[in-house]
């Protein structure tokens, strides 16, 4: 072969190297982007699952308070039930 066409075939896959390295670094850093905004979605749904678990919490407790006797007893006297020996 001669120098003119093993310059050509060179300057060719340099060319290409340079282009695919472009592609790559171009793919890497979206999927930079794409793990941070995935990490921030994830944060958010922590946060989202802390609360409701508060919520969960609270309510459990509310619940709890509704179904003792005494708030029972307390609604019901307040409907006009009472208890036979109260009168």
């Amino acid at each position: 072969m001669d120098e003119q066409k093993i310059r050509k075939i060179f300057s060719a896959s340099i060319v290409i190297a340079v282009l695919l390295l472009a592609v790559l670094l171009t793919f890497m850093v979206y999927q930079m982007f794409a793990i941070g905004a995935k990490k921030r979605e994830i944060d958010a749904l922590d946060a989202q699952i802390a609360e409701l678990e508060e919520q969960k919490k609270n309510t459990e407790d509310k619940i709890s308070i509704w179904l003792s006797d005494w708030k029972i007893e307390e609604k019901a006297r307040e409907k006009g039930w009472y208890y036979r020996t109260d009168k």
